[in-house]
């Protein structure tokens, strides 16, 4: 996307607006949600997607280099940024986690428990991505990549086994 395409509002949590109104860390014992009303605040959801590889009855998978789940293994993915569609999003983060260039195929689900994520509530919106070029290799925030055994799959990060469990009977 061009920066002359970007739609021209600003996206700001309004979790980081309210810790340099209060400079507490956020919490709701220190923040109420009146106090973040004053000022137009709401809480919100964060928005993220996460991509789906099969190659050869194997699923990619990238080993984490940050926490939360710092060295589990998890599906490609990331948070959607300002100004970026969804489907772009999922493009981009498999990209730079993995090196393939991918298109999309098709779209899994929409995954939005509230505890998804130790560091807040985040939705994902999950695609089945098919790979058109490159070459499997580990970037940004990846330790590593990889190809695992759809049956034979290591520990993953956050609810990732249970969205590889409705991909497996959605295939």
């Amino acid at each position: 996307m061009t920066k002359q395409n970007k739609p021209n509002c600003m996206c700001i949590c309004g979790k980081k607006i309210a810790l340099s109104l209060k400079r507490k860390r956020y919490s709701k014992k220190l923040l109420t949600y009146r106090m973040l009303k004053k000022y137009n605040l709401y809480p919100s959801p964060a928005l993220t997607v996460d991509g789906i590889v099969e190659i050869d009855n194997k699923i990619l998978l990238i080993k984490r280099k940050k926490h939360p789940f710092k060295d589990f293994w998890a599906l490609p993915g990331g948070f959607v940024e300002c100004g970026e569609t969804v489907e772009e999003a999922v493009v981009r983060e498999v990209e730079e986690e993995t090196g393939l260039k991918t298109k999309i195929k098709k779209l899994l689900g929409v995954y939005s428990n509230p505890n998804r994520d130790p560091r807040g509530h985040t939705i994902s919106i999950v695609f089945v991505l098919d790979v058109v070029s490159g070459e499997i290799s580990a970037g940004d925030d990846a330790k590593d990549a990889g190809l695992f055994d759809l049956n034979n799959l290591p520990k993953l990060a956050f609810d990732h086994e249970d969205i590889i469990k409705d991909y497996l009977m959605n295939r």
